[in-house]
């Protein structure tokens, strides 16, 4: 079992000359989008239902992809004190059946968080060994949600894959080195869409910083009432993935920095989410 470093994490975060996460020049642009209608997922869209706008300009789509397109995955599970016992059982449960749901070639990771990061399985194909990375877990101590989430970008560059993050927290912040807007801009330069799945305890909220992640990358939260809830959330995730487009677009702008992202539908009624935006950087 390998201990992501939080010193590492810091280094690699706090060097003020860098962005903190990922450094690649943006060629194509890829935009996952989910379209919704009442709740329900609109299948059917094609590149004539959206109009994207990068910095105020109109993009040309360059290819629209239904569910075709395959996404790995790293789930990031908190094993801080309070996952214990039967809530324990349920989250682990809970993960097999969202690896049980990914299909031949797509790859998965399993991270687990308490004070320190552990990373369980790197990304394989094998989704049994990502499986039975889920029997090392076991429950201790706080909880270093920021450092978790920045560990998770940090185990792959971009490139042509999607990749998406499932957190689970039941928790709130409490020991992490980093802090939130650090890794919140992380998140921001990365290409990875954060889901997050909470518990939500009675009389309290879900802790900020996974709202706020889920947001900056254009994901979204679900929260269960108990730990009976948790294998419906984990599948809801799996279902978002699935009903997501891809946009993908050759940007007409080539000024580096903050890229404000739009996208709206054309000629069909929905709800449209998506990330806000993406940095460009300099050659």
């Amino acid at each position: 079992m390998k201990i992501l470093a939080a010193c590492a994490l810091l280094s690699a975060a706090a060097t003020p000359q860098q962005p903190p996460v990922f450094r690649a020049e943006v060629g194509i642009v890829r935009v996952e989008v989910l379209v919704t209608r009442k709740g329900v997922p609109v299948s059917g869209l094609t590149g004539a239902s959206f109009e994207l706008r990068d910095n105020g300009r109109v993009q040309a789509l360059d290819a629209v992809l239904e569910e075709e397109a395959p996404v790995d995955t790293v789930l990031v599970l908190d094993m801080s004190y309070s996952v214990r016992g039967p809530k324990l059982e349920a989250l682990k449960d809970a993960a097999r059946a969202f690896l049980e749901g990914l299909r031949e070639g797509e790859q998965a990771a399993v991270i687990a968080f308490r004070e320190e990061v552990h990373l369980l399985q790197p990304f394989t194909p094998d989704l049994a060994r990502a499986r039975r990375a889920l029997d090392e877990a076991s429950p201790r101590g706080s909880t270093a949600l920021c450092d978790a989430v920045y560990a998770a970008l940090r185990l792959r560059e971009p490139g042509p894959r999607r990749t998406a993050m499932v957190v689970f927290s039941d928790g709130v912040e409490n020991i992490s080195w980093l802090t939130a807007p650090e890794v919140l801009e992380a998140a921001s330069r990365s290409e990875a869409i954060v889901y997050g799945v909470a518990v939500r305890n009675q009389g309290e909220r879900t802790e900020p910083f996974l709202r706020d992640v889920v947001r900056a990358t254009g994901g979204q939260l679900f929260e269960a009432a108990s730990e009976r809830d948790l294998r419906a959330r984990f599948l809801d995730v799996l279902g978002d993935i699935r009903s997501r487009y891809v946009l993908s677009y050759t940007p007409g702008v080539d000024t580096a920095g903050w890229h404000a992202l739009d996208v709206r539908l054309k000629r069909v009624k929905g709800d449209v989410l998506a990330r806000p935006g993406y940095w460009r950087y300099a050659p």
